[in-house]
């Protein structure tokens, strides 16, 4: 009998101690287990990682690209409208040129019939009522910004001035003064309808 309560207890001190090796093993394992399977966790989400930072590069090259695009396109559209603005103030300012530039002629017939010597009281009434007209006609030039440039005496500037003969130059007119206009020339605001045609001191 006493045998057996040996035997008995000699288990009953073994069993745990086999319980709790048994129990340390299987929490090794499980740790280990856990170990690689956190490993693997580890791997993916730097994977992961790589991937999200690489899919960020390539999205913020796409929009610097379409931000270029898209200053690059409103750059246009402000080249575009201060074009136009330009065009449409250009067409205000110099409106009717074509209209002015058809015209002269008439001026410059105008002037050659007041040049015409007259002497009987018919012709003198004639030419007082061609004076009337080219005076109303000048000023409605002036009224519209059309105006005769002054080129008697001025020196010679190849803007304003066609030069069509030389005469001597003297102490009264220095070389490269206009001695004589042939023809007047006309200005729309700052741009030239026609050159006045000059005789230039040489």
């Amino acid at each position: 009998m006493a045998d057996s309560k040996d035997d008995s207890t000699k288990k009953n001190q073994n069993g745990p101690t086999q319980e709790k090796s048994a129990q340390a093993g299987k929490a090794e394992k499980q740790t280990a287990k856990h170990g690689k399977d956190a490993d693997k966790t580890q791997s993916r989400d730097s994977d992961d990682t790589k991937k999200l930072k690489q899919t960020v590069v390539e999205l913020q090259k796409k929009l610097d690209a379409m931000e270029n695009k898209f200053l690059r396109a409103e750059a246009d559209m402000r080249n575009i409208e201060t074009h136009t603005k330009k065009e449409q103030a250009d067409l205000i300012k110099y409106d009717g040129q074509q209209l002015a530039h058809d015209i002269l002629p008439i001026a410059d017939n105008l002037q050659r019939a007041l040049k015409v010597d007259v002497t009987d009281e018919g012709g003198k009434q004639l030419k007082q009522g061609v004076s009337m007209v080219y005076k109303h006609f000048n000023k409605a030039l002036s009224d519209n910004g059309v105006e005769v440039i002054d080129a008697l005496n001025k020196p010679f500037d190849p803007k304003f001035h066609q030069a069509v003969q030389t005469s001597p130059a003297d102490d009264d007119h220095p070389a490269d003064t206009v001695v004589q206009v042939l023809q007047d020339g006309y200005r729309l605001k700052d741009r030239v309808l026609r050159p006045a045609m000059v005789v230039v001191a040489k």
